[in-house]
């Protein structure tokens, strides 16, 4: 049975000041949306895509806010008629190969606008009723080398009772900046070393809740179920979750009208009730898909983990959630902050590398120096003695004399002046970076305009706007500045809103 992806757009909260993403809800009008950022001067959602023509899923839908959808999808009309003249070309040279039949035109990518003030009430509000099958949520923002086929085949052979099947990694950068890493959680699971279950997905917690209760509460009834509990900090979602096509049904809702109109005239009240007559084909008969209600006006990160409870919270048995952990074999990057950002173009520059067959480094006309793990866009100048290194420069940069470019990413349209020395930096697009400048572990927003002779270490450049219209004292918006994100899948605190007081410290 073939598999619908959904990859979800977020607004990229983590990444700011170079998404579109505001804390005050004011656009940032020099950031791009999330999944257009570059990684190796290539759109971070192409990889995404790349990924998924490889698994040959029924379909790709790209999920994005109204207002970024229709940029998302202009953006990527040169990829898809890329794929389309590089099918013709290989089924031309194969027309007359006996293998021609394992040719496969690439998957039509659907566009898909949402309102949604969340991913789980995007998921049960407005993609449930486009659902047919077994389908997989994918994030925008995911760099790997693992094929797909491991994940789809990890989800195909999954314990009867898993409903769905969630992704984890090890976390590599736990030596980074931690203020660049975000959100950090405890993660239990179970491994189930002593039986023929696979491993399941059982609580998160986060580590600020951790922190500011001094304990790690886990309720006694978790324990009696999974006695052989493992609570780890080094593993963190890959925000992919195979799911099959029943926990449709589970999340579902069906809209009944009740006549409760009271003596003032109210107007009809419409209640959510849980869809019924929900008979799973692959689970046993003894084992039928119990219709609890799932509240999905969170992120998707609670809403797994909610089902993940439900595993263990009632009395009567529930359908599990699965859990893989990523091999370290290969590699797994999610650009979903700057640190992470910064280590998924080094992770291209050095594939780069590996599969040049040239020099160790190209020496343009002026003697500047550029390394075979340097990629420059197109349309850039760069003067006399510079020299680059694993760094990204997007198109149209201007490059002075003796500038030392090295570990950094430039955007389009970034213009630095003579001997400035940038070092692990992030420049935003137009930004100007005037001369004798030197920059190290620095994230300057779009169009900012660094002053000469600056010397910053760890700081971030942003423009701070006032608006006179503004009332500082309304605790109201800020109160609300949170909701639309789209991100908070990692960023959102995760409490124990729902486990009652049947709590322990252990």
């Amino acid at each position: 049975m073939q598999i619908q992806a959904f990859i979800f757009c977020g607004r990229g909260e983590n990444l700011s000041p170079f998404s579109q993403f505001s804390a005050d809800e004011v656009s940032n009008s020099h950031g791009l949306p999330k999944a257009l950022l570059p990684v190796g001067n290539r759109m971070m959602i192409e990889y995404v895509l790349d990924w998924c023509n490889q698994a040959d899923f029924k379909e790709i839908n790209v999920v994005a806010h109204s207002d970024d959808i229709d940029l998302i999808q202009q953006a990527l009309e040169p990829y898809m008629a890329l794929r389309e003249q590089q099918y013709e070309i290989i089924s031309k040279s194969l027309s007359s190969s006996m293998h021609i039949h394992y040719l496969q035109k690439p998957r039509a990518i659907n566009f898909l606008a949402t309102k949604g003030h969340s991913t789980g009430e995007t998921l049960q509000k407005e993609l449930l009723s486009k659902i047919t099958t077994d389908f997989v949520l994918l994030p925008c923002d995911f760099i790997t080398d693992i094929p797909p086929q491991i994940f789809i085949d990890q989800f195909r052979n999954r314990d009867p009772e898993n409903i769905a099947l969630t992704f984890y990694y090890k976390n590599a950068l736990e030596a980074a900046d931690k203020k660049s890493i975000g959100k950090q959680f405890f993660t239990l699971y179970a491994k189930n070393e002593d039986s023929e279950s696979r491993p399941v997905l059982l609580d998160i917690y986060s580590k600020d809740d951790v922190k500011k209760s001094k304990n790690l509460k886990i309720r006694t009834h978790l324990l009696w179920k999974y006695p052989k509990t493992t609570v780890s900090t080094k593993v963190l979602s890959a925000f992919i979750y195979f799911c099959s096509f029943e926990l449709s049904h589970l999340l579902s809702i069906k809209e009944t009208k009740e006549d409760q109109k009271s003596s003032g005239g109210e107007e009809e009240i419409i209640s959510n009730q849980v869809a019924t007559e929900i008979k799973p084909s692959y689970f046993r008969t003894e084992n039928e898909l119990v219709k609890d209600f799932i509240n999905c006006n969170k992120s998707l990160g609670k809403v797994f983990r909610d089902l993940a409870r439900r595993s263990w919270k009632h009395s009567t048995p529930r359908e599990t959630v699965g859990i893989f952990i990523l091999p370290e074999l290969g590699t797994f990057v999610r650009a979903n902050n700057l640190n992470a950002f910064m280590e998924a173009n080094r992770f291209i520059l050095k594939i780069k590398v590996q599969a040049s067959a040239t020099n160790t480094q190209t020496t343009t006309a002026g003697a500047s120096a550029i390394g075979a793990d340097a990629i420059v866009g197109s349309n850039c100048t760069i003067l006399e003695k510079s020299n680059i290194k694993l760094s990204a420069v997007g198109a149209d940069c201007k490059i002075g004399n003796r500038c030392r470019i090295g570990g950094s990413i430039l955007l389009n349209g970034v213009t630095i002046e003579d001997e400035v020395i940038l070092e692990n930096c992030i420049i935003g697009p137009h930004a100007k970076i005037s001369k004798k400048s030197k920059l190290t572990n620095c994230y300057v927003e779009g169009s900012y305009i660094v002053d000469t002779r600056s010397a910053l270490k760890g700081e971030t450049l942003t423009k701070i706007i006032f608006d006179d219209s503004d009332d500082l004292s309304d605790d109201d918006g800020a109160e609300s500045s949170s909701e639309g994100d789209e991100d908070e899948y990692i960023e959102e605190y995760y409490d124990d809103d729902d486990l009652g007081e049947d709590l322990f410290q252990r």
